[in-house]
């Protein structure tokens, strides 16, 4: 049995940020899809999301997302994610110290006419922090 719909949807845009290509993910939205964040007062645009992800791009070598789990149907598909990297340039202030990052996260996708039309997406936002800035002798 093939893939839906929006897990097809999903995966490519998925596959073109895994290559580097910020704009081929992004080729995968509506540009009026808006990104709610578990916590967040306000949905993200994905004008935030592309500057969000491009600090990431620098900051993070090897910077990726690995799929853990994503299902779905023509309409919705839902994923979880385990985004990796290597700290190796500045992050928000945050020297880096080549530390690697695991965070993991999932999200919930809704499709229309082929693209993502909006996003949920849950997950401890201070596991990125921690894991760079933790000293060698913590526990993460």
């Amino acid at each position: 049995m093939g893939d839906s719909k929006a897990v097809d949807t999903v995966r490519l845009a998925v596959g073109a940020l895994n290559k580097g290509d910020i704009d081929g993910y992004f080729d995968s939205f509506d540009p009026s899809c808006q990104r709610w964040v578990a916590g967040f007062d306000r949905p993200l645009s994905l004008t935030d999301v592309r500057d969000g992800l491009q600090q990431l791009q620098v900051a993070f070598e090897g910077l990726r997302l690995d799929e853990d789990l994503l299902f779905g149907d023509d309409r919705f598909a839902c994923a979880r994610w385990r985004t990796r990297g290597r700290h190796m340039n500045d992050f928000l202030g945050l020297a880096p110290a080549g530390r690697s990052i695991e965070i993991e996260t999932w999200e919930v996708y809704e499709i229309g006419a082929g693209l993502v039309v909006a996003t949920w997406t849950h997950g401890d936002v201070g596991q990125l922090f921690r894991q760079i800035a933790a000293k060698e002798t913590d526990v993460i």
